[in-house]
């Protein structure tokens, strides 16, 4: 039950942040910048909380 909500809260939050960045104007557009936050998203954020969640299932089992 517990792997259960912690797989639905990092859905929601990978949701959550991916609207977020693309709900952002930008007049000034730039595709280095977009692929930078992008990379923030992807390769910051997913691993942190895919560690986080696991370090929560590997101690609440």
């Amino acid at each position: 039950m517990l792997s259960f909500i912690l797989i639905i809260l990092i859905g929601i939050s990978g949701i959550v942040i991916t609207l977020y960045l693309t709900q952002v104007e930008d007049k000034n557009y730039n595709y280095n910048k977009s692929f930078s936050n992008m990379i923030v998203m992807y390769a910051i954020f997913l691993p942190v909380l895919l560690v986080i969640g696991g370090l929560i299932w590997i101690f609440a089992f």
